[in-house]
């Protein structure tokens, strides 16, 4: 009986683990989904052109409860620096929401920074350390 108890202990505290874990998902879940970024949004204005400095230039992003981020961009470099016509990349991403107006979206292992601000229909996206807003218009 006393074998039993000792493997018994670490198989419940390793199960508290992994309900605490699933809690604090279901949790960041339920926050997000009364966030206003939740949806899709479409770029005002003509498709940007990349850069080759700046990061992705993003024509649609579609942010979902869960986390997950569908983002459709024109990326800078080469091609932005010779000026050649941009083309449209999509990716799955993943977002999360420190705190405030923040908004941070991983790609693979790096982070982007911006700030954000919902008005009514309309998402102004801005990158923390300056530079202009994009603006983008919620479908539907």
């Amino acid at each position: 009986m006393r074998a039993f108890r000792i493997n018994v202990i670490p198989a419940i505290f390793g199960a508290c683990l992994v309900l605490a874990a699933c809690s604090q998902h279901t949790a960041n879940t339920v926050e997000r989904t009364l966030s206003p970024l939740i949806g899709t949004w479409t770029r005002d204005g003509n498709t940007p052109r990349g850069t080759a400095s700046s990061g992705p230039q993003f024509t649609k992003l579609t942010f979902a409860a869960d986390g997950t981020l569908n983002a459709d961009y024109v990326a800078g470099g080469i091609g932005a620096a010779i000026g050649t016509s941009p083309s449209i990349k999509s990716e799955n991403d993943t977002y999360a929401t420190p705190g405030g107006s923040k908004l941070s979206i991983a790609e693979g292992t790096s982070h982007l920074a911006y700030s954000y601000r919902v008005s009514g229909s309309k998402l102004y996206l801005m990158p923390l350390g300056g530079g202009d807003a994009a603006v983008f218009t919620k479908a539907g």
